[in-house]
């Protein structure tokens, strides 16, 4: 069939059915920022210019292709016809590169009669609501964040504590009715001792109420403190087991977008905030709250027209905090985005310390600290003086009230309507008055920080977990692994395997090979479903993976890093990962298959060696065999071996390929070597070029054939060569 080419503007539409994919570029057809929608239907693909005039226009008959040409700040979609002309298509900027690249996917899928399987959801970078720029991509939004839903969510934390909670509410009860007491009786003691010189009976009758009053006061205080220390340190384990929870089962996706720095902050400085303000910040609410309304209740009791008058000033305070509740909030937030910044730096730079003095970069390293350091000063020095500029304010209408009451009371009691008791007794009220609503607006930033925190916490918690499935569903695998026309990229724009398909055999090993980005680790990757196939299907023993339970399939999934990861703890627990519970014997047992039985009880403690952060105490080649070890006992029907011996020496590398040949027996292995010779005995090479299969065979095979494998080991042959004879 003959291609057709893009119509004219004017010319005359192709028959059109349901709109399968609709996209807005941002680029016009010069190059400058316009509009322009792309429309595809199962029948065709049309562009049309802003008023409707199609600019191009082909049958899906006629396509063969689509992909995504990246550009200067952009990209293009281009289709190639089945004749192999190239047509481009629409252009767009890097902000909806995402969508096009999955609608290259989608036309793709057409041309092919498979059904249209695409996401053109994109990753949010402004709020659907107030269209504010996010503090981070698909984060939350600080100014429309419901408040009173946060806190009924952080309230639901004090739930298994409720014995206590509500013992916090008897204590605040008491001791609001207890702090009205002292007031009255001073009062008492003004008006029927001081002033008429009798009734001295009445002297001690009043302190030693007011001495009863201070004890139960100091016994309830003891009480309550013990009780929120309880509940401090409970609710705080609490949070940070819920967010930590969280992060364990989270995509690791999410990780790609996150540091790890900003991920402990969470855990850490934001945990603080809520627990803190949950814990001391509700009680103390709930204290100076009804404290408020006691005192009030007594002030118009006393004297209406006083109290009136003293609590004029109170509408304004109270206004000021709620005019103020929202900017304060978003500053607060702010800070917590500096902390997090200023954690990544701090957890970078500590774990990069040998970088860092190998290349004298102390002090650039020091001159970035210094940056994310003078970020959070300025930052948190904004918030705060803020706040201070709002709380002086609030201090100025709060002694406007202590003014008016002497101004007021002061004539009251000089023209005899009020007795010198009274006064006292309703200045004493005043001062319980203001200074809970001082404290109102003290607990505004003090909330403002707890809802900022509370956001970044509750963002991890609501984050999509990975699919686990049927968590009790169990399945034994043969080790069978089939890619079929398998699409991925952590980019969506630009994706990094292209319709790979192979079939791995039960007890088969498969050396991946290809050139640096060619898509090896991301097929490992995609094994071990840390990542899921952007199209097509990955089936274990016949069946999609993903109707497989995430554990099980990981329980059955053995994996040796290029760079092994130690937990900082013995040998024998590091080795013991890989089956929790084992026995000593077990462990010797698997140690001494991966020839690491030797080098660990030359150690001072045996297996009970320390092996320091991230195994710093073991050399490269000793790392890497108790990881072999792990694997070994962990007793895999899939293995992972990604570039195992490519850091260590030749006697090393020895030592772990014989540990290595006693570990694949029986599994199914992909192997990735950086020494394309160790891979001679794989039962077959799948060589990688640009995300897609270029070739397939064992390596006689590929040798023979003197195709991409073969250019791979000469070079690699040349460049050994020039390294042996500039070590001569």
């Amino acid at each position: 069939m003959d291609t057709a080419p893009a119509l004219r503007t004017g010319d005359a539409p192709l028959s059109s059915s349901e709109t399968l994919i609709e996209l807005i570029g941002d680029f016009a057809e010069n190059g400058r920022f316009g509009s322009r929608t792309l429309i595809v239907d199962a029948t065709q693909v049309r562009v049309l210019e802003t008023g409707g005039a199609v600019s191009f226009q082909i049958p899906i008959a006629d396509i063969k292709s689509a992909r995504n040409e990246p550009l200067v700040g952009g990209g293009r979609l281009e289709v190639t016809t089945k004749t192999g002309e190239i047509l481009p298509t629409i252009s767009y900027s890097l902000t909806v590169a995402a969508k096009f690249s999955e609608a290259a996917r989608g036309i793709e899928q057409l041309a092919k009669g498979e059904p249209l399987s695409i996401n053109l959801k994109q990753e949010r970078l402004r709020c659907a609501k107030c269209n504010r720029l996010l503090p981070e991509k698909d984060g939350v939004c600080p100014a429309c964040v419901n408040r009173g839903r946060t806190m009924l969510r952080i309230g639901k934390f004090l739930h298994p504590y409720t014995k206590q909670a509500l013992l916090l509410t008897f204590i605040s009860l008491l001791t609001t009715i207890l702090n009205l007491l002292p007031p009255m009786i001073q009062g008492q003691l003004i008006d029927r001792v001081l002033q008429k010189h009798e009734e001295l009976p009445m002297l001690w009758q009043l302190m030693g109420a007011w001495l009863g009053v201070l004890v139960v006061n100091s016994g309830l205080q003891i009480l309550n403190g013990r009780t929120i220390s309880f509940l401090a340190g409970s609710i705080a384990a609490d949070l940070r087991a819920a967010v930590y929870r969280s992060i364990e089962f989270l995509q690791l996706s999410f990780f790609d977008k996150k540091q790890v720095g900003a991920i402990a902050s969470r855990v850490t400085s934001d945990t603080d905030r809520v627990w803190g303000f949950l814990v001391e910040g509700v009680p103390y609410l709930l204290l100076n709250g009804l404290t408020l309304i006691g005192i009030m209740g007594f002030l118009f009791w006393t004297n209406a027209f006083l109290a009136a008058c003293i609590l004029a000033p109170v509408p304004v305070i109270l206004g000021i905090g709620a005019f103020f509740w929202k900017p304060m909030s978003q500053m607060f937030h702010r800070v917590g985005q500096k902390w997090a910044r200023f954690h990544t730096h701090l957890n970078e730079s500590l774990h990069g310390i040998r970088v860092v003095k190998a290349f004298a970069n102390e002090d650039k390293e020091y001159s970035k600290f210094r940056d994310r350091n003078y970020e959070l000063r300025d930052a948190g020095v904004q918030a705060d003086t803020r706040w201070h500029t709002i709380f002086g304010a609030m201090t100025f209408f709060t002694a406007l009230g202590g003014l008016i009451c002497w101004t007021v009371g002061g004539y009251m009691v000089y023209d005899r309507q009020l007795t010198l008791g009274e006064f006292w007794r309703i200045n004493a009220f005043l001062q319980l008055v203001y200074g809970p609503l001082m404290w109102f607006s003290a607990i505004n930033q003090w909330f403002s920080r707890a809802m900022a925190g509370a956001d970044r916490i509750f963002e991890i918690i609501d984050t999509e977990a990975e699919n686990y499935g049927d968590l009790g569903k169990k399945m034994d695998i043969s080790g069978q692994v089939k890619f079929e026309n398998v699409r991925f990229g952590y980019d969506k724009s630009n994706p990094v395997l292209k319709g790979i398909d192979f079939t791995a055999e039960a007890g088969e090993m498969i050396g991946l090979v290809g050139k640096s980005g060619a898509g090896k680790s991301t097929t490992i990757n995609l094994i071990c479903r840390f990542y899921e196939p952007d199209a097509g299907i990955i089936k274990i023993d016949g069946i999609d993976y993903r109707d497989i339970s995430l554990q099980d399939l990981r329980r059955q999934i053995g994996i040796v890093l290029q760079e092994p990861f130690l937990f900082n703890g013995t040998i024998a627990e590091n080795i013991a990962y890989g089956k929790p519970g084992a026995s000593l014997d077990e462990i010797i047992e698997a140690a001494r298959a991966a020839n690491a039985h030797n080098f660990i009880l030359s150690k001072p403690d045996g297996y009970d060696s320390m092996v320091g952060e991230r195994g710093a105490k073991l050399s490269g080649g000793e790392r890497q065999r108790v990881s072999i070890a792990r694997a070994i006992l962990h007793n895999p029907r899939i293995l992972i071996l990604d570039e195992a011996t490519s850091s260590v020496d030749v006697e090393t590398e020895k030592q772990i390929q014989e540990a290595i040949g006693r570990l694949i027996k029986g599994r199914t292995t992909f192997a990735i070597a950086h020494r394309l010779s160790t891979l001679r005995n794989a039962n077959r090479l799948i060589v990688l070029d640009k995300g897609e299969i270029a070739e397939i065979g064992t390596h006689e095979e590929l040798m023979d054939k003197k195709g991409a494998f073969y250019t791979l080991v000469e070079t690699q042959t040349a460049i050994n060569e020039i390294i042996g004879l500039g070590s001569v």
